[in-house]
């Protein structure tokens, strides 16, 4: 990590009467990818707009690379690559034509050599004399990433990138976004899609109504408050359930393929589950594995958005 890249400190925007963002705070550093998560209307857009410099904030700040959005929002602008789910390509010109027309928009040095090494990254270089709109869906979000770092920029914006796209295509683009991580690059990743946030976010804030009702890195966030384990054996099921009641330790059947398994959780792992395997070995029970539980960062986000609705 280099540092901080994009913070964002205490937003609040406000369209009339309605509160879009309420006191939203958080970072993302040089080479991390950080997944903002939240339900329709909790604010991601919004944040990501802000943060590029299309928005100001009604109070608060955003910085980005050192320069506050308030203070300079086009030096901002050059520093942002914004991706939305729709490309909205000028469909008549050539890729080539394309990419050298934006790297002059932002007085990139040399346009042409720019678009080269852009296509040749995305691997597109045997279509940069094709029109865009013989692209397909993929090619074309390709395109929209290729256009917002065809200035090189510190700060990429991605606002559901692989929405429509077949898995075989959002598995190549999850692949490039991890590579522009190494290439130290702050990464905000808004998106519906958790299993994607979940292999290639490094942390996640979850928004709702507006607000911040999570942050931490996406491995903190998938361990629960007090973790289950999974224990599977031959063996009678409600004998073995039985074994661990009288261990003082309360379990939960659960459907398994050719075994029996229980779930419990201990209050104290470290001993509640030496006493589990002696109480179920005790009984005649053989035990085939013992296992901590991970939850999914669905689970886990579908937990926090709950809790947050009751507050």
């Amino acid at each position: 990590m280099l540092g901080r890249v994009i913070e964002v400190r205490d937003v609040t925007r406000r369209f009339g009467g309605l509160v879009a963002l309420d006191h939203v705070s958080f970072a993302v550093e040089s080479g991390e990818i950080v997944a903002l998560l939240g339900p329709n209307g909790a604010g991601k857009t919004t944040a990501s707009r802000i943060i590029a410099g299309i928005l100001a904030p009604s109070s608060g700040d955003a910085v980005v690379d050192g320069i506050a959005v308030r203070h300079d929002p086009n030096a901002v602008r050059r520093r942002c690559g914004f991706v939305t789910d729709q490309p909205s390509l000028y469909e008549r010109m050539p890729l080539r034509a394309y990419l050298e027309f934006f790297g002059r928009l932002y007085h990139v040095d040399d346009p042409a050599r720019r678009a080269a090494e852009l296509a040749e990254l995305l691997g597109l270089t045997d279509r940069l004399d094709m029109r865009l709109g013989a692209f397909s869906r993929g090619m074309k979000q390709k395109v929209a990433i290729a256009r917002s770092l065809v200035h090189d920029p510190t700060v990429l914006l991605l606002d559901e990138p692989a929405t429509a796209l077949d898995p075989e295509t959002a598995r190549s683009l999850r692949s490039f976004i991890v590579s522009l991580r190494a290439r130290h690059r702050a990464i905000l990743l808004c998106t519906h899609d958790l299993d994607e946030a979940q292999r290639i976010a490094d942390r996640v804030v979850v928004l709702y109504r507006g607000r911040v009702a999570r942050e931490g890195t996406t491995a903190g966030l998938r361990a629960a408050d007090r973790p289950t384990y999974l224990v599977t054996f031959f063996g009678d099921g409600e004998t073995a359930r039985a074994a661990l009641a009288r261990a003082g330790i309360a379990a939960q059947s659960v459907a398994a393929d050719g075994a029996g398994a229980l779930r419990f959780a201990p209050e104290d792992p470290a001993t509640g589950n030496s006493a589990a395997l002696r109480a179920l070995l005790d009984d005649g029970i053989r035990v085939l594995t013992l296992t901590r539980e991970e939850r999914t960062l669905e689970e886990a986000y579908f937990a926090i958005v709950s809790e947050a609705g009751r507050r």
